[in-house]
């Protein structure tokens, strides 16, 4: 399974006329059995013409988009018919927004329009009835002629427990087992008889720290199932913006990597959220910004209070890729393995559904990289005005 790492140039967004695509269309349909073949095929699957349109659906793929037959599939492209949040940014419509140079089902597309076969995993968001939906599809592509016409072949299936998969081979487990180990071997040192009671003390602090990381890291799955099937339960009361920061850096603390450091300066504010819920966000923030910082470069934090609301910025050095970028917020994207890449998309997930607030970043060479988590400020204006 390949995830895209590397841009692509993006297609034309020119479109063949109605007539054409009817042509297409009525052209397949007289080739004895072929409907009934592609139905047979068992995924989702389409036949596109040279402008990436779809000239035949076969079943599956009619039902997954709840349309009522194939023919009201005609003519769209790949991401309009699955409803790609993307899809429609620009005039030209799928295969041609910024986000479509990082799309692994374009790129497949592409590449079988050149000749040749591939196989991608495309990290699609879906509009859906309840907010943006994130899919994970393997798409095959492939060139075929059909009586001396050129189409290709796309056929498309659920990569969900693939990714699910490799999420804890690769992610959950080496941590769950480092973890493991330490824990054992800070068990082992806080029984040792011949320690002196302030060893002791420390072992014991460090044990503690140890034993919450690897709760964390157990849970992890779960609470991610739960957060995207609103699940989670939000009890929002004031909290110091000071601490709630403090003890997010502090829960990372002896993880290792750069240091924190906590911008002090600022006047105290108090933030109206869930505090386990804006712990976890921040958290994950600020240890995607420690993985991410340079050798030499560190990471920093702090506060910015306005009236209705107040800012929570975690900066590091390192600037960050332009395609890296495009998919920061995406499910399942990682530059650094498989299995990893859903601190930053369930952080903007917690902020966004369940606190009320946004998560954006910044990046540009010589200023870094910064994301601002903002929360709702206890007793702003905005609060004021639905008392």
């Amino acid at each position: 399974m390949q995830f895209i790492d590397h841009s692509i140039p993006l297609p034309l967004s020119e479109q063949a006329p109605a007539s054409g695509i009817q042509a297409q269309a009525d052209f397949l349909a007289a080739i004895p059995l072929l409907e009934r073949i592609f139905d047979a095929i068992p995924s989702m699957a389409m036949l596109l013409n040279a402008q990436r349109q779809i000239v035949l659906a076969n079943r599956r793929l009619v039902e997954f988009v709840d349309a009522e037959d194939a023919s009201d599939l005609l003519g769209s492209r790949s991401g309009e018919v699955l409803e790609c949040v993307n899809a429609l940014e620009s005039c030209g419509g799928c295969g041609t927004t910024p986000h479509c140079s990082v799309c692994g089902s374009l790129r497949a597309i592409q590449d079988a329009q050149l000749g040749y076969g591939q196989t991608q995993v495309c990290l699609m968001v879906r509009r859906a009835a309840g907010g943006p939906e994130p899919v994970e599809l393997e798409v095959w592509a492939s060139p075929v002629e059909i009586s001396g016409q050129q189409f290709t072949l796309v056929c498309l299936a659920n990569a969900a427990n693939r990714v699910v998969r490799d999420r804890l081979e690769h992610g959950i487990l080496p941590q769950a087992m480092a973890l493991a180990a330490e824990t054992e071997a800070l068990t082992r040192a806080a029984s040792d008889d011949g320690g002196t009671p302030e060893a002791r003390r420390r072992t014991l602090s460090l044990l503690e720290t140890a034993s919450k990381r690897l709760t964390r890291v157990v849970h992890a799955p779960s609470e991610l199932v739960a957060a995207e099937a609103g699940h989670l339960a939000v009890t929002r009361r004031g909290v110091s913006a000071r601490e709630l920061l403090s003890q997010a850096a502090g829960d990372l603390a002896s993880g290792g990597g750069p240091e924190i450091r906590l911008d002090s300066a600022t006047e105290d504010a108090t933030v109206e959220t869930d505090p386990d819920l804006a712990r976890k966000a921040l958290g994950e923030i600020l240890l995607n910004a420690r993985q991410a910082a340079p050798p030499l470069g560190g990471v920093s934090a702090g506060f910015r209070a306005a009236e209705t609301h107040v800012d929570f910025w975690v900066h590091n050095p390192g600037e960050i890729a332009r395609l890296v970028q495009l998919q920061i917020f995406t499910r399942g994207f990682s530059t650094k393995a498989p299995g990893r890449g859903y601190g930053a998309y369930l952080a903007k997930l917690l902020t966004e559904r369940y606190l009320g607030g946004s998560l954006t970043f910044r990046s540009a060479t010589g200023e870094g990289t910064t994301f601002t988590v903002r929360l709702p400020r206890a007793g702003g204006a905005e609060e004021e005005a639905h008392d």
